[in-house]
């Protein structure tokens, strides 16, 4: 076996063991391997390990529910959309580049279940304010070990509308004036172990509710963290410094926000409530380390109440939510 093999066979061990570990993907039937190989130019192409295909989308294509397609590394210049429960891996994640020069989003996964897209580079050439992947009404799926980088603008790096997904071990890096991260209309997902440089907001819940925010790190974006009409999420343990504003809560109830950093961020907070119905629940803060406060007992967290007016835009006035213990040390994220 040359090494080329050798090299493989480790790799699907590991990512078998992976698969194990996240659950996804509870296998029935045996596992077809889908090979690609950009460098295979000239053919033939029949998904093997000896005729890898030359394009992502042939073997994905090609692939029945539960098969795995396996990518060499090199850059890859195409869009690619996926419609079954597959994996789809590099075989090793910063030279396995997805890199699209079209007008169209590079990754779309459309409607599936326990779909595992892992070990890949997502890198950005045209300014065309894309979002890079878009996963439409997905449920039970994991994206892990992946970059998305981009030095121009770009519009989101990943949105995630569904239920019951992992996203982990993700950096993102670059110019995305919406998100890193977008929840949009999703529940009980799990944003776990994800690094966010330089967005607009390093993750975004957009009318999300009962997910789990941990482990992430966001620095350098306008918003770490913004919750827009979200509730009942559990946002913890995260690191969140150098941002514009550290989090930004608007008209969002029942947040449990614990045992986070807020360190050298612009401003910490800010919160909005709406005297409205089913708006007035306060959102839970305990526990955080606060770089900027110096206080014995509780940390006040200010925000604003927004009473609408029939006639005129309404009212603004000044509240206030409390860090009953905050903490006295930064917690060790990693």
């Amino acid at each position: 076996m040359n090494r080329s093999k050798v090299i493989i066979v480790l790799f699907l061990i590991i990512i078998q063991l992976n698969v194990l570990f996240i659950g996804a993907l509870p296998s029935t039937n045996q596992q077809s391997i889908i090979y690609v190989d950009g460098s295979n130019s000239s053919g033939p192409w029949d998904g093997s390990l000896d005729h890898p295909f030359k394009y992502i989308q042939d073997g994905i294509d090609m692939a029945q529910d539960e098969d795995m397609v396996l990518i060499y590394p090199g850059i890859y210049d195409e869009s690619i959309r996926i419609s079954k429960s597959i994996q789809l891996s590099g075989l090793e994640q910063n030279t396995t580049i997805i890199s699209s020069s079209t007008s169209a989003e590079f990754l779309i996964v459309d409607t599936v279940n326990f779909t595992v897209i892992s070990n890949l580079t997502f890198s950005c050439k045209e300014n065309e304010r894309l979002d890079i992947i878009k996963m439409i009404d997905c449920h039970h799926c994991t994206i892990s070990q992946i970059n998305i980088e981009s030095q121009i603008i770009q519009r989101s790096a990943l949105i995630v509308n569904g239920s019951s997904n992992l996203i982990t071990n993700v950096k993102i890096n670059g110019r995305f004036i919406y998100a890193g991260i977008e929840l949009f209309y999703t529940e009980n997902n799990r944003i776990q172990n994800n690094r966010f440089d330089s967005c607009g907001t390093g993750i975004l819940l957009f009318r999300s509710h009962n997910n789990n925010l941990s482990f992430n790190t966001c620095v350098n974006n306008t918003n770490g963290i913004y919750i827009e009409e979200g509730n009942k999420n559990h946002i913890f343990l995260n690191d969140i410094r150098t941002n514009n504003r550290g989090l930004f809560s608007s008209y969002s109830i029942l947040n449990r926000i614990e045992q986070n950093n807020f360190i050298d961020n612009d401003e910490q907070v800010r919160f909005t409530k709406l005297l409205k119905k089913g708006f007035l629940l306060p959102n839970t803060w305990s526990n955080n380390y606060w770089d900027d406060f110096n206080g014995l007992l509780i940390k006040p967290i200010l925000g604003v109440l927004y009473i609408p007016n029939r006639y005129l835009i309404g009212f603004f006035f000044p509240c206030i939510s409390f860090d009953l213990n905050p903490s006295k040390e930064p917690f060790i994220i990693s």
